[in-house]
């Protein structure tokens, strides 16, 4: 079993395509595949060899390994299409002197008008093959006004296509319906996707194409090339769409659609991968975390979906929370450490086992990655200005009675050595305040919010001398 991902280099990794890299992938390690990474560039003004990097970059973040490919090599390559002409060119070749394609002299303007006519009639366009019997003479005429022409496939007539999806079950198309005789090589020379891909895995030995349900319309044409060339078609498998919340196709205007956005925001790839593995799929026990191996384990193409699956953007970020706080401590704290830095802290200059206590301790309030910004500077910052409620609390009366308590205790009494075992007890003790009227001012005091971790957490990794500073400035703020 061979199998394959790929991507064009137009742009940023799509959330659906990566869903489709992610199944491949999956199923390739179920079955003991190989997995073949094909770059398909044809889209000469649109590819980009910067488009294609950030691809296999985000492959690669999502734990994704190809057995061959652009830069792996492998007996079957080259494994970009832009790299392949000469090979497109010789299969062409012979279309064309077999007559099983033509060459079409229409302008795109003469197209663009047949499409119209077809449009307001209310019917859908079909190619009406108007240089399918084009004689010598008539070509020539055509070449003498400069025209460049395109590479049409002669679609034959009255043919069934069935393709026995594992997915969506057998599906069946006739030739009359697919639009009429298609463009297989453009006027500048460049073939089309749906001409080369068949040709690209019959000689990439592709056994398996898994893909979005999108191409299956493109499926009949693929199969009717296969046939006219002789080739072998594979095992097709139509993946359901990803749809958003409001069950349109899924795109920018539902949030975060690419996977770099993903990575930078703060996803953990083990989420993203599983969360992927999710849409259109559930596991035998209804559980929808799962490790890698345990997916790999229980999935069954037959079992994959046949409707759409919605994108849900907040069980995502429930799952991805999930995973911040089971990974190991020291990597999620390497991985924030950037975040950190990049609202300005010095994260360098803090000892290591205190700056993973803190992590630890506030990992648990962070969906994504970056929500540490939001937690961590509670034990970054010198002094913690007070929000709108912490600051309506520190106004009362005891408020600054505990505030004042505080300060003294701090300057006088305390060290570091016992602040943090008896500083509560001791303004308890002094003021007689207790249960809200003496958390709620000793919280807000100390971290500037009436929420967060637990103060006995809390206050001895704040430290002794941010405490006092903290409390100096308070009391000036609100009791001196």
């Amino acid at each position: 079993m061979r199998v394959r991902f790929a991507p064009s280099p137009t742009g940023f990794l799509h959330i659906g395509n990566a869903r489709t890299a992610v199944c491949n992938y999956v199923l390739a390690k179920k079955m003991g595949a190989a997995y073949v990474l094909r770059i398909e560039d044809t889209d000469m003004e649109r590819s980009s060899r910067e488009s294609e990097q950030s691809i296999l970059e985000d492959l690669r973040w999502m734990g994704i390994n190809w057995d061959e490919g652009p830069d792996a090599g492998g007996g079957c390559g080259p494994y970009r299409q832009s790299e392949r002409f000469d090979i497109y060119k010789r299969y062409t070749d012979a279309l064309l002197e077999q007559g099983k394609a033509y060459h079409c002299y229409c302008s795109q303007e003469e197209l663009d008008d047949m499409r119209k006519a077809a449009s307001d009639a209310g019917r859908p366009f079909t190619y009406p093959g108007t240089c399918r019997n084009l004689s010598a003479a008539d070509r020539k005429k055509f070449e003498d006004q400069g025209r460049k022409p395109t590479v049409r496939f002669r679609v034959p007539d009255g043919q069934t296509i069935t393709v026995n999806d594992l997915i969506k079950g057998r599906v069946v198309f006739e030739s009359e319906n697919i639009g009429g005789d298609f463009i297989i090589v453009r006027s500048d020379g460049t073939p089309i996707y749906n001409y080369i891909v068949i040709i690209d895995d019959t000689l990439m030995k592709i056994t398996h194409v898994i893909r979005g349900e999108d191409h299956l319309p493109n499926t009949p044409k693929q199969v009717l090339i296969a046939r006219a060339l002789g080739l072998p078609v594979p095992e097709y498998a139509h993946l359901a769409l990803v749809l958003g919340p409001d069950r349109a196709k899924l795109s920018k205007r539902h949030g975060i659609t690419s996977v770099e956005m993903y990575r930078k925001e703060g996803y953990l790839p083990e989420a993203l991968v599983n969360y992927l593995c999710m849409l259109g799929w559930a596991t035998e026990s209804g559980e929808d975390i799962l490790p890698f191996d345990e997916i790999v384990r229980q999935i069954e193409m037959q079992n994959l979906a046949r409707s759409a699956a919605v994108f849900d953007f907040v069980k995502l970020r429930w799952m991805n929370a999930n995973y911040i706080r089971s990974a190991d401590l020291a990597r999620i704290t390497d991985l924030c450490v950037p975040y950190l830095r990049e609202a300005g802290f010095d994260t360098d200059s803090y000892p290591r086992p205190w700056f993973e206590r803190v992590i630890d301790l506030v990992r648990g309030n962070c969906e994504v990655l970056s929500d540490i910004t939001k937690h961590a500077p509670l034990f970054l910052r010198e002094i913690m200005e007070p929000n709108e409620e912490a600051d309506a609390i520190l106004r009362e009366e005891d408020s600054r009675k505990i505030i004042a308590e505080a300060k003294r205790l701090l300057e006088t009494d305390l060290s570091e050595e016992n602040f943090a075992a008896e500083l509560v007890n001791r303004i308890k003790a002094a003021t007689g305040l207790k249960g809200k009227k003496l958390f709620h001012p000793v919280r807000a005091l100390f971290t500037g919010s009436l929420a967060g971790p637990e103060l006995d957490q809390a206050i001895p990794l704040i430290g002794y001398e941010r405490c006092r500073a903290r409390a100096e400035f308070m009391y000036g703020k609100y009791a001196g």
